[in-house]
């Protein structure tokens, strides 16, 4: 016969157990808990709901980590899918925001006077807010893209912009921008449609990030 004092103990025990596993992922799966994040020195106390990948929503050391935000009020964007066929109508509300540590490569407020001038047509454009448009020469490396920039040049704004492709081929068309603060060389990518809003959509990252530092 079994014991029944003994059936009794594995059964709590089986439960405690099971308790234990539902009160960890209840606390892993909450968006709202701060991840303690280190991206080479810099410290950040992160919401995980804020990290896009949600298999690096974690604590420790990261050498690149991508935020996800809702550019109406940079709180965390939902979860959606990576650029990729039918998602333009979602996209174009998230910017991307990639962080890396500073590195010793070029300041992006000097990347248009010193790379791109000598790749540009002579010829500019406007576009709503206030951005000057310039194209590249065919058989530059960037081709296919368009440079956005505030005037005189750019150091406070510079988008690196897919060109419309005609007909259009089914995947969403996206900017980056490049800025440094604090320590970080970060990479924000976005849908065309925020160029217009661009003075908002920097200072909402700037805010962000700030707000994120320890």
């Amino acid at each position: 016969m079994f014991n029944r004092a003994a059936i009794a103990g594995a059964v709590i025990a089986i439960l405690a157990a099971g308790a234990g596993l539902w009160l960890w992922l209840s606390h892993e799966g909450d968006p709202q808990r701060l991840l303690d994040v280190r991206i080479g020195k810099i410290r950040m106390a992160i919401p995980a709901a804020y990290v896009h990948e949600a298999s690096l929503r974690r604590s420790g050391e990261f050498t690149e980590i991508e935020l996800a935000a809702n550019v109406l009020n940079f709180r965390a964007a939902p979860r959606s899918p990576k650029l990729s066929p039918g998602v333009e109508d979602a996209l174009q509300r998230i910017v991307f925001i990639s962080m890396r540590e500073q590195d010793g490569g070029l300041d992006p407020a000097e990347r248009l006077p010193r790379l791109y001038a000598r790749f540009l047509v002579p010829e500019a454009g406007s576009h709503p807010g206030g951005l000057i448009l310039r194209r590249f020469e065919a058989g530059s490396p960037y081709q296919h893209e368009e440079l956005f920039l505030a005037p005189p040049e750019g150091r406070m704004f510079t988008a690196r912009c897919l060109r419309p492709r005609q007909p259009h081929d089914g995947l969403p068309n996206t900017c980056i921008s490049q800025i440094r603060m604090a320590g970080l060389d970060i990479r924000l990518r976005f849908s065309p449609t925020q160029l217009e809003n661009w003075e908002a959509l920097m200072s909402g990252v700037r805010g962000l990030i700030q707000s994120q530092l320890r």
